[in-house]
């Protein structure tokens, strides 16, 4: 039986169909066909499988004026940009908006941003190539650094950047794909060629959207089938590879005066290597497809996820040919919808961190889609980011610390994740604080101080708690100065996914917390560790070497993975917060809570049935249940007990008269209703299945061994046997007396008092 618990259920494949569109019509013939329009680029295609420093040097050393001219370009740009939107700014008294910058306005429509000094910017920009656009799409998220008029004109380049000519999107069509005629009836093709057969059936003359490194195409396939056709831009590996080796340039010259002075913060060199990396993956669109599908497979458990899927028979490296998503993006939801998709979002980047290892790295708005079945659609797979086990278990801590406020637990965090060293350095003047490891015990003498610097900052920082860029802040600004510090080059796509989620949910909602919806899945990662470290970290941390609870740390957890009364309780969340916020507010954080007890309930509750809860399997088999028999019991586990009787009262509201229902504050329609796939669906049932399994064969075990013992495991047995009979009385006393006071069904009620349930 220890064998079956720690095995799991059998493995489940992806159910999730990820079978491309396959055109009835033969695959299409390419051939060797160059394009005369593309010579300009063809010299630097070499380096598209051979990206480094050496091969860099090697190849601009014969073209020393292509890098010139390039920083010069740089210089001039950014500086005409910089004067342009400083003396729009001339006469203004401090803090006065431009009048060209209404934040009332939709810029998405040309006729409130043509001609703006917006408009100006977001092209000189967008004119730089893919790295400044990738820069500008997440300073879109953080209006707390550029100011609101900047960020909302850099939200154009997410959904729309400066296209480049059709015909050379032709050209690449014509090239990547080896096809000599029309691209589509009338479209891309020699007027005269009345032979030879057009590549799609129809194909929009211009393109519906143009990104960073391609530009789309809405196309009909000869079988029917509606696509979006994204061609890459021809100057694509060029930019990349004058701005990867400006960059080395750049920060080489910056990085070799900062060790003369003394001051080493880390490798630049290793950061700009990472950068130029994930944008020359981007660049291939074959590895894309493959992300798009890899992503939807790791995500099937939530039943929300879904991405385009790609047609092969159209895709190369710089083509890529997807289904045609019917859908919109955040700014042509209404409030309560985007409020749901970011939520949603939240939930499955927040997965990718701690669960799966599989990131999407540029989360912004262009990239996210709420298709009209209700599903969460992500876009554009070029920047991933993959993550290792024992860093997934380290932000789901974390996670917990920071919302926890347990400063302690998150200096650890930042130790595990390569923030700060281990042991600790301390860079402060302070001749009282020690850092390093102690000679005798070995103890990490600065993290303790560290935590209490971490602690105050944390206090000094509004938002700190709730808040990824405040907590960014603490670390750049508060703590930098006097602890060494680093930004591991594999988590500058982390922290750029979670700025960006962060921007896009406050913009739905401001007091949206991060953290609070990333909780259940932190929670669940912390619970089914697959590190040694890990679960010998869990096994202590909810077993005493003699097998018998940690009981506090069963409190916290049961607290944490438990609804508050706000979030069983609709009308006590309303009530609660009427007198202090707006309407919408109290909506948004009804429907924050209610998704958050959904997620939970996903999250922990499918736990045991599921492949990761080996190790809780294992824990909860070896535990002494003579010893938690009596905690149960105890005066300590009143609040335990009275949650428990609390969901007793809601399931006997939910049978009886609705009405009644309402006043006890239980819910008869989803509050968050979400799409679930079938695929999750079958999941789930899987899991529920082996949950029930294992559950009796735990109850079976534990129930042998009490009998084994004798006279003290009756009693054992007899406490357990008590312990329902005593809860559900407590709910149903819960029930009367809520019903008793209760007035009607739309009055608010008061929690009843603990000791109901005792």
């Amino acid at each position: 039986m220890i064998a079956l618990l720690a095995a799991g259920p059998p493995l489940v494949a992806s159910m999730v169909a990820t079978t491309a569109v396959t055109p009835a019509r033969p695959a299409v013939q390419r051939s060797e066909l160059k394009q005369p329009e593309l010579d300009t680029w063809r010299e630097y295609e070499v380096l598209r499988n051979d990206l480094d420093k050496d091969t860099l040097k090697g190849f601009f050393a014969k073209r020393p004026q292509a890098i010139a001219g390039r920083l010069w370009n740089i210089y001039q740009t950014v500086s005409t940009a910089k004067r342009e939107w400083e003396e729009a700014d001339d006469g203004l008294a401090p803090g006065e908006k431009s009048d060209e910058f209404d934040p009332t306005k939709d810029v998405s429509g040309e006729e409130n941003f043509a001609g703006t000094r917006g408009a100006r910017l977001c092209d000189q920009m967008s004119s730089l190539g893919p790295v400044s656009v990738k820069v500008c799409q997440t300073l879109a998220q953080r209006p707390d650094l550029v100011g609101d008029e900047a960020s909302t004109c850099f939200k154009r380049l997410q959904t729309s950047n400066v296209p480049y000519a059709d015909s050379l999107a032709w050209a690449v069509l014509k090239e990547s794909l080896g096809h000599s005629g029309p691209i589509a009836p009338g479209i891309g093709g020699d007027p005269s060629d009345t032979t030879s057969e057009p590549l799609f059936a129809s194909i929009t003359e211009k393109p519906i959207a143009a990104a960073s490194l391609g530009q789309v195409y809405r196309a009909t396939t000869h079988e029917g089938v509606d696509v979006a056709v994204k061609v890459q831009r021809p100057d694509a590996m060029r930019v990349l590879a004058q701005d990867y080796f400006c960059f080395v340039l750049v920060f080489g010259i910056i990085e070799a005066k900062w060790r003369a002075g003394g001051f080493d913060n880390g490798d630049i060199a290793s950061v700009v290597d990472r950068v130029a990396t994930d944008i020359l993956y981007e660049l291939d669109y074959k590895r894309e497809a493959e992300n798009a599908l890899a992503f939807e497979a790791s995500l099937d458990f939530l039943g929300f996820v879904t991405t385009p899927k790609p047609v092969p028979q159209y895709s190369t490296t710089k083509v890529l040919v997807t289904e045609w998503v019917q859908g919109a993006h955040l700014s042509a939801l209404p409030a309560e919808q985007g409020l749901r998709m970011t939520r949603m979002a939240v939930e499955a980047c927040t997965a990718s961190l701690v669960l799966t290892g599989f990131v999407h790295a540029d989360p912004h708005e262009g990239n996210i889609m709420l298709e009209d079945d209700g599903r969460l659609v992500f876009l554009d797979f070029g920047l991933m980011s993959s993550v290792e086990p024992d860093i997934m278990e380290a932000f789901a801590r974390g996670i917990q610390g920071a919302l926890a406020e347990d400063y302690v637990s998150l200096a650890k965090a930042f130790q595990d994740t390569g923030f700060v060293n281990k042991p600790v350095i301390y860079l402060g003047k302070d001749p009282t604080i020690k850092s390093g490891y102690d000679p005798v015990t070995g103890e990490d003498l600065g993290l303790t101080q560290f935590a209490k610097d971490l602690t105050r900052a944390m206090g000094s920082v509004e938002g700190a708690s709730s808040r990824f860029g405040a907590l960014a802040t603490v670390l750049n600004q508060e703590l930098a100065p006097t602890w060494k510090m680093f930004t591991p080059p594999y988590i500058l796509l982390l922290i750029r996914t979670f700025l960006t989620l962060e921007g896009i949910a406050a913009r739905v909602d401001p007091e949206f917390n991060i953290y609070e919806m990333a909780m259940p899945w932190a929670i669940r990662r912390s619970l089914s560790p697959n590190t040694a470290e890990g679960i010998e970290t869990l096994r202590s941390t909810l077993l005493t070497s003699d097998n018998r609870v940690q009981w506090e740390t069963l409190l916290d957890l049961v607290a944490q993975a438990t609804p508050s009364d706000a979030d069983a309780n609709p009308e006590l969340a309303r009530a609660a917060a009427a007198a202090t916020a707006t309407l919408e507010a109290t909506a948004n954080a009804e429907a924050n809570a209610a998704a958050k007890s959904e997620a939970m309930k996903e999250a922990v509750g499918s736990l045991l049935g599921s492949t990761q809860g080996r190790a809780l399997r294992l824990a909860l088999n070896d535990l002494d249940s003579t010893d938690l028999a009596s905690k149960l019991l105890s005066k300590e586990a009143r609040p335990m007990r009275h949650a428990a009787a609390g969901v007793i009262a809601e399931v006997f509201a939910g049978v009886m008269a609705p009405d009644f229902g309402k006043a006890l504050g239980a819910s008869t329609d989803a509050v968050d209703a979400r799409p679930v796939s079938e695929a999750a669906r079958l999941l789930s049932a899987r899991r529920s299945r082996w949950k029930r399994k294992v559950a009796l064969m735990l109850v079976g075990t534990h129930l042998k061994r009490q009998l084994q013992r004798g006279l003290p495991g009756l009693f054992a047995l007899a406490a357990f046997a008590y312990l329902p009979l005593r809860v559900v009385v407590g709910g149903v006393r819960q029930t009367v007396l809520q019903l008793l006071r209760g007035g009607g069904p739309k009055e608010a009620l008061p929690p009843p008092p603990a000791a109901v349930a005792t």
